[in-house]
């Protein structure tokens, strides 16, 4: 099995470097672009299922990767990105003026936090090995599926034993592919190709 993952392209949340997961907000130009360049990647593979999280952001992405291919884009609430909660939509500077407390201890403790009304990082990646389980039983060849950095990062610790402590270790940056394969068993990160 070959699991193609692409997160989605640039936003001007990206741009901004603000903490979001909830907002739904749309690709820019710059994403649009990186979309494009990652269906060329992907242009010659036959998809048997092609998923994505519920966030515009991911079906934009999926659907300009797609572009004149006829695919049902089966959307999953397990990959979307994490719920920032009072965080969302600020960067760090505006956290530590208007949040100094939440922020100190999501800081100290940023796996069990949760921010204000939001997931901690322990949530989001019960979520996502709930969803990597799912997939896996799947007796198809090659899956697409579109989503964000925070669930592609937590898919890497997923396929190191659930060792949560290498969220930091790995990048996605927008529009990368990251391909993972499931061979006899085994499942590994076979390549990260950046766009």
């Amino acid at each position: 099995m070959n699991l193609y993952f692409v997160r989605h392209g640039e936003t001007e949340k990206n741009k901004s470097k603000c903490y979001y997961g909830r907002l739904d907000v749309e690709l820019t130009d710059n994403g649009i672009l990186q979309a494009e360049k990652a269906g060329k990647l992907l242009e010659h593979i036959d998809f048997d299922k092609v998923y994505a999280s519920e966030k515009k952001r991911a079906i934009n992405t999926a659907e300009i990767l797609l572009e004149n291919k006829k695919y049902e884009l089966m959307t999953d609430a397990r990959i979307n990105e994490r719920d920032f909660g009072d965080f969302e939509g600020k960067d760090h500077k505006q956290l530590e003026v208007l949040y100094p407390e939440e922020w100190k201890q999501w800081c100290e403790d940023w796996k069990n936090v949760s921010p204000p009304g939001g997931e901690s990082y322990i949530d989001l990646y019960k979520r996502v090995k709930n969803y990597m389980d799912d997939i896996l039983k799947l007796n198809d060849e090659n899956i697409l599926i579109v989503t964000h950095g925070g669930v592609i990062r937590s898919i890497y610790c997923y396929i190191l034993g659930g060792n949560m402590d290498y969220f930091w270790n790995f990048g996605s940056n927008n529009g990368d592919i990251s391909v993972i394969k499931y061979e006899y068993g085994n499942l590994y990160i076979d390549s990260i190709i950046h766009v």
